[in-house]
């Protein structure tokens, strides 16, 4: 009884990981590190592209545009993350977060590689309306136009259950972000932030990229697609390292 006594006062105290206490998830200080670092990448990344455009307009085609910089970038964060899933699944086994992760990152590499078309230099499938069959977000653009014509409130409708949904994924995120805060909330979502925070993005990304062909907000899209990417290569490094931990104390 005195031992158990000794643990509730702990749990009062604010301890984030105790024998009743969720053992299996990391303690509070490591998620909120592992929320700090890809922030701070997204912030430097942006910013310094953002300042690059305005103030060099002579480099925007190589940082923004088609198979630019930040595009690359993002292929390469992808790329890194199916490697990563299919390497730690083989040594740790199936886990779902890892599973979850590597073929999101599998399917938005495709897209960003035009299913290979890029690679292997074959032609796409033409796409009805304009452009060719080159990914999964054209199924998105497929919808919007054949909801357009049937009715361009229809179309805009479509759009904007999109953003809302994107918007509620990232204040979500940020909600269960704040829990970890104050009380600790959430505590299995908490260790899964990243994710929600990536999902968000591409959602934003896929509404820029539907509903607008402006090259500035191309740009745009191209950046919300690399800070996606960074999140999720984020995710999958913090699911490999937890993952890791769990075995070794096992």
């Amino acid at each position: 009884m005195k031992n158990l006594k000794i643990r509730a006062e702990d749990i009062d105290d604010g301890a984030t990981s105790t024998p009743l206490d969720f053992p299996h998830l990391p303690s509070q200080t490591s998620q909120l590190r592992w929320l700090i670092w890809p922030l701070t990448v997204v912030a430097l990344c942006t910013a310094g592209s953002a300042l690059t455009a305005v103030f060099v307009p002579s480099a925007r085609a190589v940082l923004l545009g088609e198979d630019g910089i930040i595009e690359t970038g993002g292929a390469v964060c992808l790329a890194s993350v199916v490697l990563l899933a299919g390497a730690a699944t083989v040594v740790s086994g199936p886990r779902a977060a890892l599973s979850l992760g590597g073929l999101l990152g599998l399917a938005e590499l495709m897209d960003e590689t035009s299913f290979g078309a890029r690679i292997l230099g074959f032609q796409p499938p033409a796409l009805y309306g304009g452009g060719e069959l080159d990914g999964f977000h054209d199924v998105l653009i497929l919808a919007y136009r054949l909801m357009d014509e049937l009715s361009p409130g229809l179309g805009w409708a479509f759009i904007g259950l999109i953003l809302a949904i994107s918007l509620g994924t990232l204040v979500f995120a940020l909600r269960v972000v704040w829990n970890m805060r104050i009380d600790a909330g959430w505590p299995w979502l908490s260790n899964h932030v990243l994710i929600f925070l990536h999902v968000g993005l591409i959602g934003m990304a896929q509404v820029v990229d539907v509903a607008t062909t402006s090259r500035t907000l191309s740009a745009v899209e191209e950046l919300l697609e690399f800070n996606a990417a960074v999140f999720l290569l984020f995710y999958l490094a913090q699911q490999v390292v937890e993952t890791t931990r769990q075995s070794s104390s096992a």
